[in-house]
């Protein structure tokens, strides 16, 4: 059972008013820059039943027509509703204040009982104990918003996300959960030329989007590929056309700033770039490993300039259930921050974090994404097809050797081809089942590539 904290009197001070130092962390000056595009992009949706929907309506929107009084009016076909759909997971941190580091407040707390209570040097040792306290709270908060914007990138980069489980479930330790936003294969177009892409290629999915009635109003787009599109000659062309200025065939032009070639992407096409350049830590066997979760391989072009879906939150259990001798803080309405003594099997002081939260991607039919992976691909009949098959497949952020992904799909039943595009590896696997997709992580296990 556990027992009160031992610092239960300064922690009953500041857990109120946790918020106020999540704050201070995040937009303090000596931190770095942090940005939140989910709390900026997503909004925050309760529900009571734990599930997230997201619905995309598949709707056509025709001109009306012009008609004569007391005739009836012409019929028009419905929009049909798709939707995807599925149950909140929970995500947990946790984070532990050993003896070393409880003896070390301690010594803090003696120092204070020392000096005059009310005098300056009193009020400072005591907010540097508040702060030292306050450390493991704040961070179990801000590791659940550095979580959802992970997912958040991942998935409006991806059009899928694969949610692990809570960290702190030992009995269910390498099991996730597979979101898939529903993005249209159809709406997914590649540059002619890997990696590069030219005006053909950004027209393609402005054509396509005119065509069905869709507005682009922002593109998403990571740091990285802004920066190896604005060396493009095409890119040099247009932001030149913009300054027009006079040049030909073997004029040397310079880089254009982001600025100015942004300026002059919006001038062209009407609609503007999400520059993203976000990295998150996330923590392997011990380690602190960065990744950039939003894939540099890939523009998204969104219908929306200021929202992309919702942030989904329920109800913890523990948040209706509290435990005795426990404190708890409640941030943002579903995060829940606890801090409790143990004993057993050794002498800790736990703070936890948790919360039932998922980004949502919705609006997904008005998606598009340009993929620079790879240029457009030959006919299996013009290659042979040992050249067709990528050395490696990227799952959930990870790169495995293709030939045993697909070997291990096929063991499972899988009709996928031994040329398969990676797309088509990538939908096979969101067909499997949970119990499936978990036998085929495991089978790949070994296969990871350097």
């Amino acid at each position: 059972m556990p027992q009160p904290s031992i610092f239960q009197n300064l922690i009953e001070q500041f857990m109120p008013r946790l918020g106020l130092y999540v704050n201070e962390k995040v937009n303090g000056k000596n931190e770095r820059e942090r940005t939140y595009l989910h709390k900026q992009r997503l909004t925050k949706i309760y529900s009571p039943d734990q599930k997230w929907e997201g619905t995309s309506a598949n709707t056509r929107y025709v001109k009306a027509d012009y008609v004569a009084l007391d005739s009836p009016l012409p019929l028009k076909r419905r929009g049909q509703i798709t939707s995807s759909n599925g149950k909140l997971p929970k995500v947990g941190i946790r984070k532990v204040m050993n003896e070393n580091d409880i003896n070390n407040i301690n010594i803090m707390n003696s120092q204070l009982s020392q000096l005059e209570n009310g005098s300056e040097a009193y009020k400072t040792k005591k907010r540097q104990i508040i702060k030292k306290l306050a450390d493991d709270p704040t961070t179990c908060a801000i590791g659940i918003d550095e979580q959802n914007e992970f997912t958040y990138l991942y998935g409006i980069s991806n059009g899928i996300v694969l949610v692990q489980a809570d960290q702190n479930d030992t009995q269910n330790v390498g099991i996730g959960m597979r979101v898939d936003y529903g993005y249209k294969d159809s709406n997914i177009f590649r540059t002619a030329v890997v990696d590069t892409c030219d005006a053909d290629d950004i027209q393609n999915v402005v054509d396509a989007a005119n065509a069905a009635g869709n507005t682009i109003a922002v593109a998403m787009i990571s740091k990285y590929r802004l920066d190896k599109i604005r060396k493009t000659r095409w890119a040099k062309e247009l932001a030149a056309d913009y300054q027009e200025k006079v040049y030909d065939n073997d004029s040397k032009l310079p880089v254009p700033s982001v600025k100015t070639f942004t300026d002059a992407f919006e001038n062209e096409y009407g609609f503007n770039f999400i520059i993203v350049n976000r990295t998150v830590l996330c923590e392997k066997n011990g380690k602190d490993v960065p990744v950039k979760p939003f894939n540099q391989d890939r523009i998204i072009f969104l219908p929306n300039s200021d929202t992309d879906g919702s942030l989904v939150h329920g109800t913890l259990a523990e948040m209706t259930n509290p435990a005795e001798n426990v404190n708890y803080s409640t941030l943002e309405e579903y995060k829940l921050i606890s801090r409790l003594r143990v004993t057993e099997p050794t002498f800790e002081e736990i703070t936890k974090g948790q919360a039932m939260v998922l980004p949502v991607i919705e609006d997904v039919d008005g998606i598009y994404v340009l993929d620079f992976s790879k240029s457009v691909e030959l006919d299996a009949a013009d290659e042979p097809e040992e050249a067709q098959v990528d050395e490696s497949i990227t799952i959930n952020g990870t790169a495995y050797q293709k030939e045993a992904v697909i070997s291990a799909l096929k063991n499972l039943g899988s009709d996928v081809r031994s040329n398969a595009k990676d797309e088509t590896v990538i939908r096979k696997i969101n067909e499997l089942s949970d119990e499936d997709n978990a036998i085929l992580m495991d089978a790949i296990k070994d296969s990871k590539t350097v």
